[in-house]
C-alpha cells in the first residue's frame, strides 16, 4: 500500500469514527511534498507529506503522524499567536509539547520533562522557554540551513539529534497567521460540541481544544508585527560591514535610520467620536514600539487634514465627517514612495478601491462585526486586516 492509500484509509475511517477530525482535515487541502525535512506538516491551508520518510512507516503510525498534524490546527497553532520572526524549530517544539502535555501521548512528541522544563504550561509559555534551547534554523527555500544559538544556553544533544530540529524548523515554515482558517475550525469544534460528536477525543483533550477557543485576535500584536515587517525593509545587505558571527566571510547588515509610516482615519460621519478616540490611542501606542515618525492624514471621500506626529499627542481635533471613499486614502498612499507601510483605520463601509502598487497595508476595523463584513474583500487587494475587541476597547 503507497502512502497516499494509507492515508486514505486513515481519513476513511476518521469519517465512520472520528467526525471531529475529519472535518478538520477537510478544511485543509493534501499535499504530497518531497522537499520538506518532516514526515507531515501544515500551514497555509494544506496538510503536506513527504512519501520517502513516511514510506517505512505502518498506517497506523501515519495515522497517528496524521492526527499529530490535526491536532496542531484544532488548537490553531499554524493560524494563531505566530510570533513575529519566530524560531521555527522552537515553534514547533513548543507545540509537540503542548500537544503532549494537555491532549495526548505520543512517543514521537517530547514532553516538558525532556526539556527540564516545568509541566502544564501553555503553547506560548513553552515557546518563550524553548525559543532559548531549540537552534534557530532558518527556513532554506532549497538553500542550506543557517543555524545559530540565540544566547549561549545551547541544547542537551544526543548523538545524531541535531536533524530532529531542521525537521522541526521545516514543520512549521508554513505558520503564519489566519484569523478565517481558525474561524472555520472554530466552527468544527462548536459542532462538535453542540452535538457531542468528539469521537475518541478524551475529555481533557476536549478541554484544551475549547480553551482554545476563547483566544481574541490581539490587535496589539499585530501592529507590531507589522511594524516588524516594514522596519525589515530597511535591512540591506553589505560587504563593507562584517557579520556579527561569522565576520568578513559573510556579509553584514545595515538599517536606514527612520522608518516612515502613514496612517489613514476615517473621520467620516459613520465613526463615532469613542471610535476615534481609540484610533489614535491605537497611534499613540506605535511610539513605544520604536517607530519614530507617523504621518497621518484624515479623510472622507477626500483627504482633510495631513499633519506629522513624532510623539504621542493626547489632543487631535479631527475634521470631516461626511461620506466614505477609501480611493483618496490609496491614491496618497501609492503616490508618496517614502511611507513602507499604511494603516487604515476605518468601519470598513464603501465601495472597494482599486490598487496600482502591491505596498505593505493593514486595515484596523472598528470591531468583529466590521471585520467579518470587510475582510472578503480585504483581501481580494493581497492586504491584512485586524479589529479592535469590544473588551480591549478603553485600555
Amino acid at each position: 500500500m503507497s502512502v497516499k492509500e494509507s492515508i486514505s484509509s486513515v481519513v476513511d475511517k476518521w469519517f465512520l469514527y472520528e467526525p471531529l477530525l475529519f472535518n478538520v482535515y477537510c478544511t485543509h487541502k493534501l499535499e504530497e511534498n518531497t522537499q520538506i525535512k518532516c514526515p507531515f506538516r501544515t500551514g497555509k491551508r494544506r496538510i503536506e507529506y513527504n512519501p520517502e520518510l513516511l514510506k517505512d512507516w505502518s498506517t497506523e503510525q501515519i495515522g497517528q503522524g496524521l492526527k499529530v498534524e490535526v491536532t496542531r490546527i484544532l488548537l490553531k497553532h499554524p493560524y494563531q499567536r505566530v510570533p513575529s520572526c519566530p524560531n521555527n524549530s522552537a515553534l514547533t517544539k513548543a507545540s509537540d509539547v503542548t500537544i503532549s502535555e494537555h491532549c495526548f501521548q505520543d512517543s514521537k512528541l517530547h514532553d516538558a520533562k525532556h526539556y527540564n522544563l516545568e509541566q502544564g504550561l501553555s503553547y506560548e509559555e513553552y515557546y518563550r522557554k524553548l525559543y532559548y534551547i531549540c537552534p534557530d534554523i532558518k527556513p532554506s527555500n532549497g538553500d542550506s540551513q543557517e543555524a545559530t544559538s540565540n544566547t549561549s544556553l545551547t541544547p542537551v544533544l544526543g548523538e545524531g539529534e541535531n536533524w530532529e530540529y531542521e525537521a522541526a524548523a521545516s514543520a512549521s515554515e508554513l505558520w503564519e497567521e489566519d484569523e478565517e482558517m481558525s474561524d472555520s475550525v472554530n466552527l468544527q469544534i462548536e459542532k462538535a460540541q453542540k452535538t457531542n460528536q468528539w469521537g475518541s477525543i478524551s475529555g481533557m483533550f476536549q478541554e484544551t481544544i475549547t480553551a482554545s477557543m476563547k483566544i481574541p485576535m490581539d490587535y496589539r500584536r499585530i501592529l507590531s508585527q507589522f511594524r516588524s515587517s516594514i522596519i525589515s525593509q530597511r535591512r540591506k545587505l553589505t560587504r563593507m560591514k562584517p557579520n556579527r558571527r561569522y565576520g568578513f566571510a559573510f556579509m553584514g547588515s545595515q538599517f536606514e535610520p527612520k522608518t516612515h509610516l502613514l496612517v489613514a482615519v476615517d473621520d467620516s460621519g459613520s465613526i463615532s467620536n469613542e471610535d476615534l478616540q481609540h484610533f489614535f490611542s491605537i497611534i499613540n501606542r506605535f511610539f513605544s514600539y520604536g517607530v519614530e515618525f507617523i504621518q497621518v492624514i484624515a479623510f472622507d471621500t477626500e483627504i482633510k487634514q495631513e499633519f506629522a506626529l513624532k510623539k504621542a499627542r493626547k489632543n487631535i481635533k479631527i475634521l470631516g465627517r461626511g461620506g466614505t471613499d477609501f480611493q483618496c486614502a490609496i491614491d496618497y498612499y501609492e503616490s508618496h514612495p517614502e511611507y513602507q507601510g499604511m494603516i487604515i483605520f476605518t468601519d470598513g463601509y464603501a465601495d472597494v478601491p482599486k490598487i496600482r502598487k502591491n505596498k505593505q497595508t493593514l486595515w484596523i476595523l472598528t470591531g468583529k462585526a466590521e471585520y467579518d463584513n470587510a475582510i472578503s474583500w480585504i483581501k481580494t487587494l493581497n492586504h491584512k486586516a485586524t479589529w479592535i475587541p469590544s473588551i480591549r476597547k478603553g485600555e
